[in-house]
Protein backbone atom coordinates (compact mmCIF):
# COMPACT_ATOMS: atom_id res chain seq x y z
CA UNK A 1 0.00 0.00 0.00
CA UNK A 2 1.30 3.45 -1.37
CA UNK A 3 1.98 6.42 1.69
CA UNK A 4 -0.70 7.91 0.03
CA UNK A 5 -3.54 5.07 0.32
CA UNK A 6 -2.38 4.50 3.84
CA UNK A 7 -2.71 8.43 4.56
CA UNK A 8 -6.40 7.63 3.22
CA UNK A 9 -7.45 4.77 4.82
CA UNK A 10 -6.29 6.46 8.18
CA UNK A 11 -8.11 9.93 7.28
CA UNK A 12 -11.23 7.68 6.47
CA UNK A 13 -11.11 5.10 9.82
CA UNK A 14 -10.57 8.90 12.15
CA UNK A 15 -13.97 9.97 10.26
CA UNK A 16 -15.90 6.41 11.15
CA UNK A 17 -14.49 7.04 14.56
CA UNK A 18 -15.59 10.80 15.27
CA UNK A 19 -19.13 10.15 13.10
CA UNK A 20 -19.67 6.69 15.69
CA UNK A 21 -18.78 9.42 18.76
CA UNK A 22 -20.96 11.99 17.21
CA UNK A 23 -24.24 9.70 16.56
CA UNK A 24 -24.00 7.92 20.14
CA UNK A 25 -23.70 11.74 21.59
CA UNK A 26 -26.31 13.57 19.21
CA UNK A 27 -28.51 11.12 17.35
CA UNK A 28 -28.22 11.06 13.91
CA UNK A 29 -30.85 13.61 13.29
CA UNK A 30 -29.14 16.16 15.15
CA UNK A 31 -25.58 15.64 13.85
CA UNK A 32 -24.00 17.98 11.29
CA UNK A 33 -21.34 17.18 8.69
CA UNK A 34 -19.38 20.21 10.52
CA UNK A 35 -19.84 18.04 13.83
CA UNK A 36 -17.99 15.01 12.41
CA UNK A 37 -15.27 17.19 10.95
CA UNK A 38 -14.73 19.38 14.29
CA UNK A 39 -14.22 16.20 15.90
CA UNK A 40 -12.15 14.16 13.38
CA UNK A 41 -9.77 17.46 13.19
CA UNK A 42 -10.81 17.95 9.86
CA UNK A 43 -12.90 20.00 6.85
CA UNK A 44 -16.21 19.34 5.85
CA UNK A 45 -14.97 18.91 2.38
CA UNK A 46 -12.36 16.00 3.52
CA UNK A 47 -15.64 14.92 5.60
CA UNK A 48 -17.75 14.57 2.53
CA UNK A 49 -15.01 13.49 0.60
CA UNK A 50 -15.12 9.98 2.31
CA UNK A 51 -18.76 10.01 3.20
CA UNK A 52 -21.49 12.19 1.05
CA UNK A 53 -24.50 11.23 3.44
CA UNK A 54 -24.82 11.14 6.87
CA UNK A 55 -26.66 7.30 6.22
CA UNK A 56 -23.73 6.52 4.74
CA UNK A 57 -21.63 7.43 7.89
CA UNK A 58 -24.23 5.51 10.02
CA UNK A 59 -23.64 2.40 8.21
CA UNK A 60 -20.02 2.70 8.15
CA UNK A 61 -19.57 3.98 11.74
CA UNK A 62 -21.88 0.80 12.96
CA UNK A 63 -20.01 -1.75 11.30
CA UNK A 64 -16.82 -0.80 12.71
CA UNK A 65 -17.70 -0.28 15.88
CA UNK A 66 -19.33 -3.71 15.55
CA UNK A 67 -15.91 -5.21 13.77
CA UNK A 68 -14.02 -4.09 16.61
CA UNK A 69 -15.91 -5.21 19.06
CA UNK A 70 -16.86 -8.88 17.69
CA UNK A 71 -13.28 -9.70 16.70
CA UNK A 72 -11.73 -8.43 20.19
CA UNK A 73 -14.93 -10.88 22.02
CA UNK A 74 -13.96 -13.73 19.62
CA UNK A 75 -10.19 -13.79 20.52
CA UNK A 76 -11.49 -13.47 24.28
CA UNK A 77 -13.85 -16.85 23.79
CA UNK A 78 -11.61 -18.93 22.21
CA UNK A 79 -9.71 -18.97 26.08
CA UNK A 80 -12.67 -20.08 27.64
CA UNK A 81 -13.11 -23.23 27.83
CA UNK A 82 -16.04 -24.26 30.41
CA UNK A 83 -18.98 -23.42 28.03
CA UNK A 84 -21.25 -21.63 31.04
CA UNK A 85 -18.49 -19.14 31.51
CA UNK A 86 -18.07 -18.77 27.66
CA UNK A 87 -21.92 -18.30 27.36
CA UNK A 88 -21.68 -15.74 30.38
CA UNK A 89 -18.98 -13.73 28.97
CA UNK A 90 -20.44 -13.61 25.67
CA UNK A 91 -24.04 -12.40 26.98
CA UNK A 92 -21.96 -9.59 29.16
CA UNK A 93 -20.12 -8.26 26.54
CA UNK A 94 -23.52 -8.22 24.41
CA UNK A 95 -25.54 -6.66 26.49
CA UNK A 96 -25.48 -2.72 27.26
CA UNK A 97 -22.90 -1.46 29.24
CA UNK A 98 -24.80 0.67 31.24
CA UNK A 99 -26.85 4.14 30.47
CA UNK A 100 -26.62 5.62 27.52
CA UNK A 101 -24.00 2.63 26.07
CA UNK A 102 -22.61 4.72 22.98
CA UNK A 103 -22.56 0.94 20.78
CA UNK A 104 -26.15 0.88 21.69
CA UNK A 105 -27.20 4.38 21.25
CA UNK A 106 -25.89 3.17 17.27
CA UNK A 107 -28.18 0.36 17.38
CA UNK A 108 -31.06 3.02 18.08
CA UNK A 109 -29.90 4.92 15.01
CA UNK A 110 -29.67 1.76 12.81
CA UNK A 111 -32.29 0.57 13.68
CA UNK A 112 -34.93 3.59 13.12
CA UNK A 113 -33.45 4.32 9.61
CA UNK A 114 -33.64 0.44 8.86
CA UNK A 115 -37.68 1.04 8.69
CA UNK A 116 -37.21 3.11 6.15
CA UNK A 117 -33.91 2.58 4.06
CA UNK A 118 -33.20 -1.14 2.54
CA UNK A 119 -29.65 -0.26 2.41
CA UNK A 120 -30.10 0.43 5.88
CA UNK A 121 -32.03 -2.77 6.44
CA UNK A 122 -29.25 -4.48 4.64
CA UNK A 123 -26.09 -3.66 7.02
CA UNK A 124 -28.57 -4.05 10.16
CA UNK A 125 -29.33 -7.49 9.03
CA UNK A 126 -26.08 -8.82 8.19
CA UNK A 127 -24.52 -7.63 11.64
CA UNK A 128 -27.44 -8.77 13.27
CA UNK A 129 -26.55 -12.13 12.28
CA UNK A 130 -22.99 -11.72 13.16
CA UNK A 131 -24.39 -11.61 16.60
CA UNK A 132 -26.80 -14.21 16.15
CA UNK A 133 -23.97 -16.91 14.59
CA UNK A 134 -21.80 -15.76 17.23
CA UNK A 135 -24.22 -16.80 20.12
CA UNK A 136 -24.97 -19.75 17.89
CA UNK A 137 -21.24 -21.24 18.21
CA UNK A 138 -21.24 -20.60 21.61
CA UNK A 139 -24.36 -22.57 21.76
CA UNK A 140 -23.08 -25.62 19.86
CA UNK A 141 -19.93 -25.43 21.84
CA UNK A 142 -21.92 -26.30 25.08
CA UNK A 143 -23.68 -29.08 23.55
CA UNK A 144 -20.66 -30.55 21.88
CA UNK A 145 -19.01 -30.31 25.60
CA UNK A 146 -22.11 -32.35 26.52
CA UNK A 147 -23.10 -29.28 29.38
CA UNK A 148 -25.90 -27.45 27.28
CA UNK A 149 -29.29 -29.14 25.95
CA UNK A 150 -29.94 -27.37 23.09
CA UNK A 151 -31.94 -29.50 19.54
CA UNK A 152 -32.15 -26.44 17.74
CA UNK A 153 -29.26 -23.69 18.32
CA UNK A 154 -30.26 -20.98 15.86
CA UNK A 155 -33.62 -21.08 17.39
CA UNK A 156 -31.99 -20.86 20.90
CA UNK A 157 -29.60 -18.45 20.11
CA UNK A 158 -32.65 -16.65 17.78
CA UNK A 159 -34.65 -16.46 21.43
CA UNK A 160 -31.58 -15.34 23.53
CA UNK A 161 -30.48 -12.70 21.54
CA UNK A 162 -33.83 -11.12 21.70
CA UNK A 163 -33.67 -11.33 25.64
CA UNK A 164 -30.23 -9.33 24.91
CA UNK A 165 -32.07 -7.03 23.03
CA UNK A 166 -34.98 -6.04 24.67
CA UNK A 167 -33.12 -5.71 28.10
CA UNK A 168 -30.67 -3.66 26.62
CA UNK A 169 -33.02 -1.02 25.71
CA UNK A 170 -34.31 -0.72 29.16
CA UNK A 171 -31.12 -0.30 30.70
CA UNK A 172 -29.40 2.30 27.32
CA UNK A 173 -32.66 4.32 28.34
CA UNK A 174 -31.94 4.64 31.91
CA UNK A 175 -35.13 2.46 33.38
CA UNK A 176 -35.88 2.60 36.72
CA UNK A 177 -37.17 -1.22 36.75
CA UNK A 178 -33.68 -2.80 34.85
CA UNK A 179 -30.35 -2.12 36.33
CA UNK A 180 -27.31 -3.88 34.65
CA UNK A 181 -27.00 -5.91 37.43
CA UNK A 182 -30.09 -6.97 37.04
CA UNK A 183 -30.48 -7.31 33.83
CA UNK A 184 -27.50 -9.79 33.62
CA UNK A 185 -28.89 -12.00 36.65
CA UNK A 186 -32.17 -12.27 34.01
CA UNK A 187 -29.77 -12.99 31.35
CA UNK A 188 -27.69 -15.49 33.11
CA UNK A 189 -31.22 -17.20 34.58
CA UNK A 190 -32.54 -16.83 30.71
CA UNK A 191 -29.70 -19.08 29.72
CA UNK A 192 -29.63 -21.62 32.23
CA UNK A 193 -33.32 -22.10 31.60
CA UNK A 194 -33.41 -22.83 28.03
CA UNK A 195 -30.02 -24.55 27.92
CA UNK A 196 -29.52 -26.74 31.19
CA UNK A 197 -30.03 -30.57 30.55
CA UNK A 198 -33.73 -31.96 31.69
Amino acid sequence: MTARRAKGKEREALVVEAAAQAIAERGLANVRMSDVAAIAGMSVGHVSYYFPSKIELLMRAITANEDRHWTAVEATLARIRDPWKRLDKLLDTAAASGPRDPGWVLWFQLWLESALDVDVARVHDELDARWRDILTDAIRYGVAQGVFASTNPDQDALLLSSIVDGLSIQVTLESPVITRAKMMKLLRASARAQLTPA
